[in-house]
C-alpha cells in the first residue's frame, strides 16, 4: 500500500505510519539542500543525496518515528541537509486466509494466487536451519506483474557476502540477493517467473529467519520488460570475490588504475526499458553516489539536468560491489513530482581501490589523550586497530593532506553497531576545526562515499564502548586526497540550538483547526513552549483533538541575558500538578504566568518563565476526514486488540452510574508498549476511609498500588500498602498494569508514563449518583515502538475491586522526621520503586527529575558533567513510586540526543506527628491565634473531605535563630480560574516577605523556606464543593543559615551561633580532594605530600596528573606513572612527584545540628562511605561547644540512608536533620559523624 512521502525539517521528528496489521517499509530516503531559504520539501534544482543509512525502521512497527538528522552531504559540496524526504509502503503483517501463508521450503510447488505470505521454516521463533537449499516459484500472467517486499529477514552471513547464508530473489534482468538484517522494497520485477532461494547454515538463538509479502497486479502498458517470457532458472551462490580478467586478452588499462586511485565520477542514463552494466578493475569496487529517477516536463527522455528536471533520488537497488546491471522499466512513479512516471533513471558512481597500503599506525591510543598524526599523501587504507576484531578504544586522529587539498573519505566497511544505525556506544566521528560536533557513522557495510573534507586537515574520531557489538569488526576506509575544487563551497552549521525558536503562543488563535489529508489519527508530536512571566499563550488542536499538557516546570534564568526559554543550567522546579485550567475534553486552552512563583529549591528566587510540554491527542473522530476507533468501556467485556483507539464510559460526557465493575482488556503488540492519556474525568471523590488520624493503621489503600511477583491480586496489595490520599473506593478509574496499578477517581486530565506490558486491564466503577459536573471518562491510547532490547512482562493483570483493608502496616519505630534528600536513576529500558520507611507514616517528595545524556552512549552514575534537561515527569507519588524509562526521550537542550537515564531526587515527610498527636485545625478554636512550636501538623477543617465555606487562620511562631521548612502533605482544592486566580478556595502561606498562594492538586512538595521565624498560614474556602479533600502542612524548623540575608520585619537574629567544624586537617583542601604524591622530588620525612591543582607545566595550566614522561627519570618502577606537581607553578619551583592513584585518605566531618556538608572526590573518583552516625552528647547538650567528636558520645548509625545518597556519586551534599536517637536514650543529636 503506498502512502503519502513524508517531507520533515532537520532535526526534527519524522513520524512514519500505517494501519493495523500492517508494517513500514521504507521504499526510498533522500537527504535535501534546499534552494529556498527556509524550505524543508523538495523543489527543483535541490541538491539531493540518498539518505537510506539514516531510517531506523527496523521492527514490525504500524509507526516509526525517528529524528530527521542534519548531515554533512559530500555530494552537495559539503552542505548540510535542510529537510529529510521519506518515501514509504505499508505492508500486511499477516494473512487472515491462512492458505496465503506459504513456507519457503515446499520445494518444487508453484505459487499462483495473487498475494500472499511466505516465510521461513519456524519463523520467527523457532529458527531452522536448511538443508539444501529452499526454492519457490511464483508464477505471474503475461497481463499481470508482481510487487514484492521483503517485510523481515535476520539471518546470518555479512552483507556482501551471502555464501552460507541469503535470500535470492531471480528474476529475468537481475538477481537480488539479501543477507543478516535487512528490510525491503524491491524494484520492478520483469519475469513471469520469480524464483525466490533461501538458505541458512549459521545457527543462532537471535535469528528470526525470512518474511516476505507480494501482490500480484495488472501489468502497466508497454513497461519494456526485456526477455519477461525467458525461462528462470536458480543461480548458484559465488563468494564476494574479485573477478579475474584474462591476462591474454588485450584490454586498455584505465588512467586510474595505473595510478591506483578512485576513478573520476563515472555515469549513465537509463531511458525506458533500457539496462547498463558497471565493471570495475580487479581490486576495485563500486561505489555508487547518486541514484537518480528524473521527470521532464515534455515526457521525453531528456538529458539529465537538475536544475530544470523534478527529480528523487533513492538508495542504490542492490548492493554492487566489483559489478552490478541496472535496468529501468520506465514505470517508476515519483510521488514529489506529482505523481508522475520518471522518464529516466540517471546514476553517478565510481570505482575505488579496495587493497591499497595501509596509512593506520599499529598502536594503542596514547594515554594522554592526545591525537595521533596521520599523514595522506594521496592516498591510503585505514583499518581500526586488531581488524576485524573489536576493541575498546578511544581515539582521535588527525587526518592532514597539502595545502589546498581536500579529503575524500570511503566506507569499505564500517561496521560498529550490530547493524543498528544507532550511534551511541560504537561510532567514527569526523570534526572540522571550529566546529564542536562532527558527523557520525557506525553502520556502513557497503562501499559508499563517506564524508568530504572542507580543508586539507580534520579530526577523526573512532570510539568503541561496546567492544561485543554482534556481527561488528571494526572500520576499514580508503582516503584519497585532490585538489580543493574551485566551486568547493564547504558549509558549516549554525551554531545554534537544534529549536532555534520557541513561540511564546505557539498556536496563534484558540479556534481548532481542519485536518488535511489524514484519514487516520494517532497522538501527535510533543511542543516546547515557555511563557515568559507577565504574558499569556492561547494553544488549539485541529478538530478531533484534545489539548494535553504533557509536563511542566517554572525556570529561575542561570545568565539575565537570556531570552525566556528554557536553557542548560537554568534552576527549574515541577510545575505540572499546579495547573489546574484546561481540565476539559477540548482542543484549546488558554494559559496564563501572571502571578509570580518564588521556587524553594532555588533559593527561593522568583521563576522567570513557565516552561510547557504540550500535545495534541486524539479525542473523536472528524466525519469523512478522519477516524479513530472509539469503545465503551460497558459494552461488553470482550478485550480490545487495535493499534490505538479511543474508550470512553457509557454516554460521555453525560454521566451515568454502572450496576457493577465494567472492564477491558487491551490486547498487547508485539514490539510495543503501551500509552495512555486521559483525555478527561470527573467522577465522584467521596466516600473515602479515613480515621480522625491518620496513621498507619488507617487501612486506607494507595492511589498508585505496586506490584511484586509472588502477589498480583490487587486486595492483597492493597493491604500491603496503606496510603492517605485518593482511595477511589466506590467510584474509580483503573489502569491495571502487571507491575503497578493506577487508581483515579475525582477531575483528571493526564498522560500516563508509557507502560511495558503484553496486556493490560482498563477497569472503572461509579456508584454515586448523579450532579452537574459529573461526566464520567475518555482516554487515548496507542501503542508505541518499544527499544529492541526491552522485553516486556508476560504477566497478565488480575481484575479485582478494591475493597477496605483491616490489616495494619508495621509500626515506626524511630521519631517522624523529614528524611535526608535521595537519589535514585533508571536506566533506558529498566524500572525502579522509590520508597519512603515506616508505610503510611511517611509520603515522598519529588525535588527534581531530569533527563541526563552522559556523552558515552550508555547508562553511567550521575554526574554534573552529564547535559541534563528537566523531565516533568508528572509522577503521581505517596509513600511510594514506580518508575520506568522504556521510550528513549530526545533532549533539545542536548542536541537532540536521547536520554541515557532518568535521575530523580527526593525526600520523605512524615503524614503524622509522633506519639500520634493531633493536626492543628487551622480553623479550630485556640486560647491565642499565635503557636509556639519547632514543628507542626496543619490541616483543614474536617480534612480529607472539604466543607462548606470557611475563612480563617493560624500564625506559627519558632525559636529565635530558626527558619521554617514548609511542606504540602496533600491539596486537593479549587483550581485556578481562566485568569490564573485561586478565587474559590485557597491555601496561603505569608512568611512576611513573600507569601505563597496555593490551590488546585498539588504533589508533596517544600514549597516555602521562610524568611524568619514566624510565618502565617490563612484558609479561604468560598462554598462547599463535592469532590475534594482540602489540605495537610507539615514543617519543621531548621537552624538559621549563617549567611542568611533575608530579613522580615520583627525578626530577631541570635547572635550565637552553632559553629560547622572544618575538616580535621591542616591542608586547605579535604584529604578526599586530594592526591597524594611519591617519589620525585617528595621528601622521606614522614610528612605526606599531595599534589597540587591546578599548576603551570610548559606555560599551561594542568588540573590532572600528567601521563607524559616525568621531568626528571627516576629509577624503580615508577618511573611511567603519571605524575604532578608539588606547587602551583612546577616552570619555576621544580617540585614534583608521582601521583598516588589509589583509594584517597579518609576525610572526617562533624555536621552540626540544621548545617550541611558537601562531600567532593577529584574527578574519576567516587565516594565511600565508611562511617556515617548521629551523636548525643551523654547530658543532650545541643549547644554552642556540643557539635565536637568525642569517641565517648553515643552513637547511631545512620550509614543505609547516607551511603544510598552519596555512595557511588562523584559529590553529594549532607544534611544535619535534627533527630532524637532512640538508641541514646531519646537524645537529641548534638552533630552527624562522616
Amino acid at each position: 500500500m503506498p502512502m503519502k512521502p513524508q517531507d520533515s525539517c532537520s532535526s526534527s521528528t519524522m513520524a512514519l505510519r500505517c494501519s493495523a496489521n500492517y508494517v513500514v517499509i521504507v521504499k526510498s530516503a533522500s537527504y535535501g539542500v534546499a534552494q529556498i531559504a527556509g524550505s524543508c520539501a523538495y523543489t527543483p534544482g535541490d541538491c539531493v543525496a540518498d539518505a537510506m543509512s539514516a531510517i531506523p525502521c527496523t521492527t514490525d512497527a504500524v509507526s516509526c518515528i525517528f529524528l530527521a538528522t542534519r548531515k554533512k552531504l559530500p555530494q552537495c559540496s559539503d552542505k548540510f541537509n535542510d529537510y529529510l524526504h521519506v518515501e514509504f509502503d505499508c505492508v500486511p503483517l499477516s494473512m487472515d486466509d491462512p492458505a496465503k501463508e506459504y513456507n519457503i521450503c515446499q520445494n518444487g510447488t508453484d505459487i499462483t494466487s495473487d498475494y500472499g505470505i511466505i516465510k521461513s521454516p519456524g519463523y520467527p521463533t523457532q529458527f531452522q536451519t536448511t538443508t539444501p537449499e529452499c526454492f519457490r516459484s511464483i508464477q505471474v500472467p503475461s497481463n499481470k506483474t508482481i510487487r514484492l517486499w521483503l517485510t523481515d529477514l535476520y539471518i546470518g552471513s555479512t552483507l556482501g557476502n551471502c555464501v552460507n547464508d541469503h535470500v535470492y530473489v531471480v528474476d529475468s534482468i537481475q538477481t537480488y540477493r539479501h543477507c543478516f538484517r535487512v528490510r525491503y522494497s524491491y524494484p520492478y520485477l520483469c519475469s513471469s517467473t520469480i524464483i525466490i532461494q533461501y538458505f541458512v547454515k549459521s545457527q543462532l538463538s537471535i535469528y528470526r529467519g525470512m518474511r516476505m509479502y507480494y501482490d500480484i497486479i495488472d501489468r502497466p502498458a508497454n513497461d519494456n520488460c526485456p526477455n519477461s517470457n525467458v525461462t528462470i532458472t536458480t543461480v548458484r551462490p559465488t563468494p564476494d570475490t574479485t573477478t579475474t580478467i584474462n591476462q591474454i586478452t588485450t584490454t586498455v588499462t584505465p588512467t586510474y588504475v595505473l595510478l591506483g586511485i578512485a576513478s573520476s565520477t563515472l555515469s549513465f542514463q537509463l531511458c525506458k526499458g533500457q539496462s547498463s552494466t558497471i565493471q570495475c578493475p580487479v581490486n576495485y569496487g563500486v561505489v555508487i553516489t547518486t541514484n537518480i529517477f528524473g521527470v521532464t516536463q515534455s515526457g521525453l527522455c531528456e538529458d539529465h539536468d537538475a536544475t530544470k528536471h523534478c527529480v528523487a533520488t533513492t538508495a542504490p537497488t542492490f548492493v554492487c560491489r566489483q559489478s552490478c546491471t541496472y535496468f529501468y522499466p520506465g514505470n517508476r512513479t515519483i510521488p514529489s513530482c506529482g505523481n508522475k512516471i520518471a522518464t529516466y533513471q540517471y546514476v553517478d558512481y565510481q570505482c575505488i581501490p579496495t587493497k591499497t597500503e595501509l596509512i593506520s599506525p599499529n598502536t594503542s591510543c596514547p594515554l594522554d589523550g592526545s591525537k595521533v598524526p596521520i599523514q595522506i599523501n594521496r592516498r591510503g587504507r585505514f583499518q581500526s586497530l586488531n581488524y576485524p576484531n573489536l576493541k575498546r578504544m578511544n581515539c582521535t586522529y588527525r587526518l592532514k593532506t597539502d595545502p589546498g587539498n581536500i579529503m575524500n573519505i570511503y566506507g569499505l566497511d564500517v561496521s560498529l553497531n550490530g547493524f543498528v544505525n544507532d550511534c551511541k556506544q560504537n561510532k567514527i566521528t569526523f570534526i572540522e576545526d571550529g566546529e564542536s560536533e562532527g558527523s557520525d557513522f557506525c553502520e556502513q557495510r557497503s562501499y559508499s562515499l563517506l564524508y568530504s573534507s572542507c580543508s586539507n586537515e580534520l579530526d577523526f574520531r573512532y570510539i568503541v564502548n561496546n567492544e561485543a557489538a554482534f556481527l561488528s569488526f571494526g572500520v576499514e576506509l580508503y582516503i584519497e586526497s585532490q585538489a580543493r575544487p574551485s566551486d568547493w563551497t564547504c558549509g558549516k552549521p549554525v551554531v545554534t540550538s537544534p529549536q532555534t525558536t520557541i513561540r511564546t503562543t505557539p498556536f496563534t488563535t484558540p479556534t481548532a483547526g481542519v485536518l488535511v489529508n489524514e484519514s487516520v489519527m494517532y497522538a501527535r508530536d510533543e511542543v516546547e513552549s515557555n511563557i515568559c512571566f507577565g504574558r499569556s499563550s492561547s494553544y488549539s488542536c485541529p478538530l478531533g483533538y484534545t489539548f494535553m499538557i504533557i509536563g511542566a516546570f517554572y525556570g529561575v534564568k542561570k545568565q539575565a541575558s537570556n531570552q525566556c526559554e528554557f536553557v542548560q543550567g537554568d534552576c527549574t522546579q515541577e510545575a505540572l500538578a499546579t495547573i489546574t485550567q484546561c481540565r476539559n475534553d477540548v482542543p484549546n486552552c488558554y494559559l496564563s504566568y501572571l502571578t509570580r512563583r518564588r521556587l524553594a529549591y532555588c533559593s527561593d528566587n522568583y521563576a522567570d518563565y513557565l516552561h510547557l510540554t504540550s500535545q495534541c491527542v486524539p479525542s473523536k473522530s472528524v466525519e469523512n476526514i478522519t477516524n479513530v476507533r472509539t469503545y465503551d468501556i460497558c459494552d461488553t467485556n470482550s478485550s480490545i486488540a487495535s493499534m490505538n483507539g479511543i474508550i470512553s464510559s457509557p454516554n460521555f460526557p453525560s454521566y451515568q452510574q454502572t450496576a457493577n465493575e465494567c472492564k477491558r482488556r487491551l490486547n498487547g503488540v508485539l514490539d510495543r508498549i503501551l500509552k495512555i492519556w486521559i483525555n478527561e474525568m470527573t467522577i465522584s471523590n467521596s466516600d473515602q476511609r479515613h480515621s480522625d488520624v491518620i496513621d498507619e493503621d488507617s487501612g486506607e489503600p494507595d492511589l498508585v498500588i505496586y506490584k511484586n511477583y509472588d502477589t498480583k491480586n490487587l486486595d492483597e496489595l492493597e493491604d500491603m500498602h496503606p496510603a492517605i490520599r485518593d482511595t477511589c473506593v466506590n467510584d474509580y478509574l483503573i489502569i491495571n498494569a502487571p507491575r503497578v496499578a493506577y487508581v483515579y477517581c475525582g477531575t483528571r486530565k493526564l498522560a500516563i508514563l508509557p507502560i511495558c506490558t503484553t496486556a493490560i486491564d482498563i477497569q472503572y466503577k461509579t456508584s454515586s449518583p448523579p450532579n452537574l459536573f459529573y461526566k464520567g471518562f475518555k482516554l487515548y491510547f496507542e501503542w508505541l515502538p518499544k527499544p529492541i532490547d526491552l522485553i516486556c512482562p508476560g504477566i497478565s493483570p488480575v481484575t479485582t475491586t478494591i475493597t477496605p483493608s483491616n490489616e495494619t502496616s508495621t509500626t515506626c519505630s524511630g521519631p517522624l522526621e523529614l528524611s535526608p534528600i535521595y537519589s535514585s536513576h533508571v536506566c533506558l529500558g529498566t524500572s525502579t520503586t522509590l520508597t519512603c520507611p515506616c508505610g503510611s507514616d511517611y509520603v515522598l517528595a519529588i525535588i527534581e527529575t531530569n533527563y541526563a545524556v552522559t556523552g558515552t552512549g550508555l547508562c553511567e552514575i550521575p554526574s554534573l558533567s552529564h547535559c541534563r534537561q528537566e523531565a516533568s515527569l508528572g509522577l503521581t507519588c505517596t509513600h511510594s513510586c514506580f518508575v520506568e524509562y522504556d521510550i528513549p526521550k530526545p533532549l533539545i537542550q542536548c542536541g537532540s540526543q536521547n536520554a541515557d537515564y532518568i535521575n530523580i531526587d527526593y525526600e520523605c515527610v512524615p503524614t503524622r506527628l509522633p506519639n500520634h498527636e493531633n493536626p492543628i485545625d487551622i480553623c479550630g478554636s485556640a486560647s491565642t491565634s499565635t503557636i509556639a512550636l519547632n514543628k507542626f501538623m496543619m490541616v483543614s477543617p474536617q480534612y480529607p473531605t472539604l466543607g462548606g465555606a470557611r475563612t480563617c487562620s493560624k500564625t506559627i511562631e519558632a525559636p529565635s535563630g530558626k527558619i521554617w521548612m514548609i511542606y504540602i502533605v496533600d491539596l486537593f482544592l479549587e483550581g485556578q480560574n481562566d485568569i490564573g486566580d485561586c478565587n474559590a478556595a485557597s491555601l496561603t502561606i505569608n512568611d512576611g516577605s513573600d507569601k505563597v498562594v496555593l490551590c488546585g492538586l498539588q504533589q508533596t512538595q517544600l514549597v516555602m523556606v521562610s524568611c524568619g521565624n514566624v510565618v502565617e498560614l490563612k484558609f479561604v474556602s468560598t462554598d462547599q464543593a463535592l469532590g475534594y479533600r482540602g489540605f495537610k502542612v507539615y514543617s519543621q524548623t531548621i537552624d538559621l543559615p549563617s549567611n542568611w540575608v533575608c530579613k522580615p520585619p520583627n525578626m530577631t537574629i541570635a547572635t550565637t551561633m552553632t559553629r560547622k567544624t572544618s575538616p580535621p586537617t591542616t591542608a586547605v583542601l579535604p584529604p578526599s580532594l586530594q592526591i597524594p604524591a611519591y617519589g620525585g622530588t617528595t621528601t622521606s620525612n614522614g610528612t605526606r605530600q599531595y599534589c597540587k591543582f591546578p599548576f603551570t607545566y610548559q606555560g599551561n595550566s594542568e588540573s590532572n596528573c600528567l601521563t607524559v614522561d616525568p621531568p626528571i627519570p627516576a629509577p624503580g618502577p615508577g618511573v611511567q606513572e603519571p605524575w604532578c606537581s608539588l606547587t602551583s607553578n612546577f616552570d619555576t619551583d621544580r617540585q614534583w612527584g608521582f601521583c598516588d592513584l589509589s583509594v584517597t585518605d579518609t576525610t572526617i566531618y562533624d555536621i552540626c545540628r540544621g548545617q550541611l556538608q558537601t562531600l567532593r572526590c577529584p574527578p574519576g573518583y567516587v565516594i565511600d562511605i565508611t562511617t556515617a552516625d548521629y551523636a548525643a552528647k551523654p547530658d543532650g547538650n545541643i549547644g554552642a561547644g556540643a557539635c565536637v567528636y568525642d569517641k565517648n558520645d553515643c552513637f547511631q548509625s545512620d550509614s543505609s540512608t547516607i551511603q544510598n545518597s552519596c555512595a557511588g556519586k562523584p559529590s553529594c551534599t549532607v544534611f544535619h536533620f535534627a533527630k532524637t536517637l532512640a538508641t541514646c536514650e531519646n537524645r537529641p543529636s548534638a552533630y552527624l559523624h562522616i
